[in-house]
């Protein structure tokens, strides 16, 4: 009887820790990064993870990349990934794979909350892609012959910024301001970066496409300087940028490319022109998911685009009614919205010292340690 008991014991732990569902799958969860060639991608923590023994990350996100485009046939849950000629299908139902038409064994996959996650060795590896674990890091670093110049180790060591981040101690405990500028870069780009580093403040720029060609030397010295350049669109057009998914899609990713192209540098955080509300409907929020970006907007609106010289003081007063308001809420994290205006470059000292006055750390904004930040509270941009 006895031998019974211990034996019904074991086999009812055996089902609690390997059948447990959600939460066994959650406990045994490990966080995991990212490089390409010789740089990390910039994934957040816990946006890729290792479970099941097996590092996955959410599909779109990794395809884009790797530069893989991918198609969804959403009736049949299959998958299409395709680069070079190479064309990878993958049946969410069945894990049959199939590489050009023929069979490419299981398909790693992963399916939570909705987000469907493919294993990351096994995608890169189906498009000739190497795959290496530095597990000291937590990272797996995808690379080619052609496209990687570094040994891990030296890409360990160019990349060690990223991993002195994760493993810093926690900052001081208070509130984190982020200053922010739409419509840059501009005319006052130089006067504001210069007021930026009297004061040792990262900001965060969200750029029209246009200006970026336009400007090209402020966006330079902006990306070098160490400050976060984020998306503001090509057009700012309610009428064009709004007509569709596609078409907001369109220009922010337009936008990014000619971020690229002349910085050296692309973003992942978007900010909708004239806010989110009402503009970003579902069917918008789903499309910018897909695609991996984030989404902000603000919680203090200065309104310097409505005033003039003789009634510049109205900003301050925002900026200083905003906070009272964030305060009382409680808000740690509080974004102000700012353009770059005459105005507000002459503004800008006094902006940053009531800040600092108010106990605020100015910060730019972080992949690595997004904070939700939209008018919709959706917690995946």
């Amino acid at each position: 009887m006895r031998n019974k008991l211990m034996i019904m014991c074991s086999f009812v732990l055996l089902l609690l820790v390997a059948g447990g569902g959600e939460k066994a799958y959650a406990a045994g969860k490990k966080n995991i990064y990212i490089g390409l060639h010789d740089k990390m991608l910039p994934f957040t923590t816990g946006e890729a993870f290792i479970i099941d023994n097996q590092a996955v990350a959410p599909a779109e996100k990794l395809a884009r990349y790797l530069y893989i485009k991918q198609t969804v046939q959403k009736t049949d849950e299959v998958y299409i990934f395709e680069k070079n000629g190479q064309q990878l299908t993958v049946n969410i139902k069945t894990k049959e794979a199939s590489l050009n038409g023929k069979p490419a064994g299981s398909a790693v996959i992963h399916k939570e909350n909705g987000q469907f996650y493919i294993g990351i060795r096994w995608i890169a590896q189906q498009f000739g892609f190497q795959a290496d674990y530095l597990s000291k890091n937590h990272t797996v670093r995808l690379y080619t012959k052609a496209g990687a110049k570094l040994s891990n180790e030296e890409f360990l060591k160019a990349n060690q910024s990223f991993f002195d981040r994760l493993n810093s101690p926690q900052p001081a405990k208070g509130p984190i301001a982020y200053v922010t500028f739409d419509d840059g870069p501009s005319q006052q780009s130089a006067s504001i970066l210069n007021i930026l580093a009297s004061h040792r403040v990262k900001a965060t720029f969200f750029y029209i496409e246009p200006n970026i060609h336009r400007y090209q030397a402020a966006a330079k010295r902006a990306a070098a300087e160490g400050h976060y350049l984020a998306l503001h669109s090509v057009t700012h057009k309610v009428n064009t940028l709004y007509h569709s998914p596609q078409s907001f899609m369109n220009e922010m990713e337009k936008t990014n490319r000619t971020l690229k192209s002349v910085t050296g540098r692309s973003s992942v955080l978007v900010r909708a022109p004239f806010g989110s509300s009402p503009y970003l409907k579902q069917p918008f929020r789903d499309a910018m998911s897909k695609k991996g970006y984030r989404l902000w907007d603000w919680d203090i609106d200065s309104e310097d685009w409505k005033y003039n010289t003789s009634s510049k003081a109205r900003i301050l007063q925002n900026i200083q009614a905003g906070i009272k308001m964030q305060k009382k809420r409680g808000d740690q994290h509080v974004v102000i919205l700012l353009h770059e205006k005459k105005i507000t470059a002459e503004l800008l000292p006094q902006i940053l010292q009531l800040l600092t006055k108010e106990g605020y750390r100015l910060q730019t904004y972080d992949p690595s340690a997004h904070v939700v930040q939209n008018f919709w509270n959706d917690k995946r941009l």
